[in-house]
Protein backbone atom coordinates (compact mmCIF):
# COMPACT_ATOMS: atom_id res chain seq x y z
CA UNK A 1 0.00 0.00 0.00
CA UNK A 2 2.81 2.21 0.96
CA UNK A 3 4.52 1.77 -2.51
CA UNK A 4 1.44 2.64 -4.13
CA UNK A 5 0.72 6.00 -2.39
CA UNK A 6 4.26 7.25 -3.01
CA UNK A 7 3.53 5.90 -6.93
CA UNK A 8 0.53 7.98 -7.38
CA UNK A 9 1.94 11.10 -5.33
CA UNK A 10 4.77 10.54 -7.75
CA UNK A 11 2.78 10.52 -10.46
CA UNK A 12 0.95 13.43 -9.24
CA UNK A 13 3.70 15.44 -9.18
CA UNK A 14 5.36 15.22 -12.35
CA UNK A 15 1.76 15.30 -13.97
CA UNK A 16 1.26 19.06 -12.47
CA UNK A 17 4.95 19.93 -13.29
CA UNK A 18 4.23 19.15 -16.57
CA UNK A 19 0.81 21.17 -17.24
CA UNK A 20 1.58 23.59 -15.32
CA UNK A 21 4.89 25.42 -16.90
CA UNK A 22 3.18 28.46 -19.51
CA UNK A 23 3.67 29.16 -23.08
CA UNK A 24 6.03 32.63 -23.37
CA UNK A 25 3.47 34.92 -24.84
CA UNK A 26 5.12 37.92 -23.94
CA UNK A 27 8.70 38.19 -24.58
CA UNK A 28 9.38 40.36 -27.62
CA UNK A 29 10.94 37.25 -29.61
CA UNK A 30 7.53 34.84 -28.44
CA UNK A 31 4.93 38.22 -29.81
CA UNK A 32 6.84 38.86 -33.53
CA UNK A 33 7.38 34.69 -34.21
CA UNK A 34 5.35 34.03 -37.13
CA UNK A 35 5.03 35.09 -40.87
CA UNK A 36 4.41 38.64 -41.54
CA UNK A 37 3.40 40.19 -44.89
CA UNK A 38 6.32 43.15 -45.71
CA UNK A 39 3.94 46.19 -47.07
CA UNK A 40 6.57 48.36 -47.09
CA UNK A 41 10.19 49.30 -46.33
CA UNK A 42 11.06 52.72 -46.21
CA UNK A 43 15.01 52.79 -46.62
CA UNK A 44 17.44 56.33 -45.85
CA UNK A 45 20.89 56.74 -45.49
CA UNK A 46 22.17 54.25 -48.14
CA UNK A 47 25.19 56.20 -50.38
CA UNK A 48 26.21 53.24 -52.11
CA UNK A 49 23.54 52.08 -54.88
CA UNK A 50 20.91 55.30 -53.96
CA UNK A 51 18.34 52.03 -52.86
CA UNK A 52 16.69 55.38 -50.46
CA UNK A 53 12.75 55.39 -50.27
CA UNK A 54 9.58 53.97 -49.86
CA UNK A 55 9.43 50.44 -51.37
CA UNK A 56 6.10 48.83 -51.32
CA UNK A 57 5.34 45.35 -51.20
CA UNK A 58 2.15 43.54 -50.09
CA UNK A 59 1.68 40.19 -52.65
CA UNK A 60 1.74 37.24 -50.20
CA UNK A 61 5.29 36.63 -51.51
CA UNK A 62 6.40 39.31 -49.82
CA UNK A 63 7.31 38.22 -46.24
CA UNK A 64 9.07 38.15 -43.24
CA UNK A 65 9.52 34.32 -41.05
CA UNK A 66 10.30 34.33 -37.62
CA UNK A 67 11.47 30.88 -37.24
CA UNK A 68 10.23 29.46 -33.75
CA UNK A 69 13.34 27.09 -34.53
CA UNK A 70 16.55 26.57 -32.60
CA UNK A 71 18.62 28.43 -34.84
CA UNK A 72 16.74 31.51 -34.30
CA UNK A 73 15.57 32.40 -38.09
CA UNK A 74 14.56 34.65 -40.09
CA UNK A 75 13.48 34.76 -43.59
CA UNK A 76 12.78 37.67 -45.63
CA UNK A 77 11.29 37.26 -49.04
CA UNK A 78 10.93 40.19 -51.44
CA UNK A 79 10.03 40.08 -55.38
CA UNK A 80 10.51 36.28 -55.28
CA UNK A 81 14.15 36.85 -54.04
CA UNK A 82 15.00 34.58 -50.34
CA UNK A 83 17.43 35.93 -47.16
CA UNK A 84 17.85 33.82 -44.29
CA UNK A 85 19.77 35.47 -41.71
CA UNK A 86 19.50 34.94 -37.92
CA UNK A 87 17.40 36.89 -34.79
CA UNK A 88 17.95 37.40 -31.00
CA UNK A 89 15.01 39.33 -28.78
CA UNK A 90 15.21 41.78 -26.01
CA UNK A 91 12.84 43.19 -23.83
CA UNK A 92 11.64 45.68 -26.24
CA UNK A 93 13.97 45.23 -28.98
CA UNK A 94 15.63 42.55 -31.29
CA UNK A 95 18.82 42.48 -33.68
CA UNK A 96 18.81 40.55 -36.92
CA UNK A 97 21.55 39.63 -39.49
CA UNK A 98 21.27 39.12 -43.05
CA UNK A 99 24.53 37.44 -44.83
CA UNK A 100 24.82 40.55 -46.87
CA UNK A 101 24.28 43.27 -45.11
CA UNK A 102 25.53 42.52 -41.52
CA UNK A 103 24.06 42.41 -38.67
CA UNK A 104 20.98 45.43 -37.66
CA UNK A 105 19.86 46.90 -34.32
CA UNK A 106 16.06 46.95 -34.23
CA UNK A 107 13.45 49.26 -32.33
CA UNK A 108 10.20 48.21 -32.13
CA UNK A 109 7.67 51.04 -32.78
CA UNK A 110 4.28 49.33 -33.20
CA UNK A 111 3.42 45.42 -31.86
CA UNK A 112 0.13 44.00 -32.06
CA UNK A 113 -1.12 40.75 -33.07
CA UNK A 114 -1.41 41.80 -36.27
CA UNK A 115 1.03 44.45 -36.88
CA UNK A 116 4.68 45.04 -36.79
CA UNK A 117 6.52 48.32 -37.34
CA UNK A 118 10.60 48.51 -36.40
CA UNK A 119 12.90 50.39 -37.52
CA UNK A 120 16.56 48.62 -38.39
CA UNK A 121 19.89 50.74 -38.14
CA UNK A 122 21.95 48.40 -40.36
CA UNK A 123 25.51 48.24 -38.20
CA UNK A 124 28.57 50.40 -39.66
CA UNK A 125 26.26 52.42 -41.76
CA UNK A 126 24.31 55.35 -41.93
CA UNK A 127 21.11 52.81 -43.82
CA UNK A 128 18.04 53.19 -41.87
CA UNK A 129 14.76 51.03 -42.84
CA UNK A 130 11.44 51.75 -41.42
CA UNK A 131 9.87 48.09 -41.58
CA UNK A 132 6.05 47.90 -42.09
CA UNK A 133 4.43 44.09 -41.83
CA UNK A 134 0.52 42.90 -41.50
CA UNK A 135 -0.58 39.54 -40.36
Amino acid sequence: MKKQITFLSLLFLVTTTLFSCKKDTESTKARIMGKWTVNKIIITGNTADAANGTFTYGKTSDYMDFKSNEDDQVELSLSGQRTIGTYVGTQDSFNIAFPEEGASYCTINSLTENILQFTAKVDKTNIVKVYYLSR
